[in-house]
């Protein structure tokens, strides 16, 4: 003899049994995903911000450019640098010109005028407008012979005054007994201490309390071809 122990009405049965399934499932997520809500946003959050870092805003400084970190200062300082800067491209340069003198396609119609400084694509600073034209202008390097800048010895922090000797070169002395060697960079002296010149050779006299440090510009004037002008 057999008995059946299920109900009579079995699709009632099957019907309430998937309710309580159901029920019990709904139960567990509610009590599980917060958990697992926290546990992702925690593992993830650390992740987030590693990714913004290094391809957002927050760049770590040990991979920023030494332009990048000063940029930033110079924004904390309220001194954030100018934007608006005209391509020019160089149509005469040493030695078609004399005196280490350029001549650039962008005048008073790109809003330039006397004084304004021309620097390299890469950050150097090279002289200023000394005369402008409707579509062009003449640039005087800094390295024009006799001209004088003052200047920052990076090595030191020492200001120092660059004499310029013609041909992108420059010599200015320090005491005898400071360092200074072959490659070490001189800077503007101005807040954005932009890179001015490199030190190319040293020498002094026995007798001379001071030494002659010869210096050369970061590029080779005779080959420029486009620069930066800031109006």
């Amino acid at each position: 003899m057999t008995v059946n122990y299920l109900p009579k009405n079995r699709s009632k049965y099957v019907y309430v049994k998937r309710i309580f399934f159901l029920a019990v499932i709904f139960i567990f997520v509610a009590a599980v995903f917060p958990f697992l809500d926290t546990t992702i946003i925690a593992v993830a959050s650390p992740i987030w911000r590693t990714i913004n870092k290094i391809l957002g805003s927050e760049v770590p400084p040990s991979l920023m450019s030494n332009q990048t970190q000063e940029n930033i200062l110079l924004e904390l300082a309220g001194r954030k640098q100018k934007t608006n800067v005209v391509v020019a491209s160089v149509l005469t340069r040493p030695p078609q010109t004399p005196y280490d003198v350029i001549i650039i396609d962008a005048g008073l119609n790109e809003s330039i005028v006397i004084g304004s400084e021309v620097s390299l694509p890469e950050g150097p600073i090279l002289g200023t407008v000394s005369e402008v034209f409707p579509k062009s202008a003449k640039v005087k390097l800094f390295s024009a012979s006799g001209d004088e800048t003052n200047a920052i010895l990076e090595r030191h922090n020492v200001p120092v005054t660059l004499i310029g000797a013609g041909g992108g070169n420059f010599r200015f002395e320090l005491p005898r007994d400071m360092i200074v060697e072959t490659g070490d960079r001189i800077l503007s002296s101005d807040i954005a201490a932009r890179h001015l010149a490199t030190v190319g050779d040293v020498s002094v006299r026995p007798t001379d309390s001071f030494k002659e440090v010869l210096a050369k510009s970061p590029i080779n004037i005779f080959a420029l071809r486009f620069v930066f002008v800031a109006p």
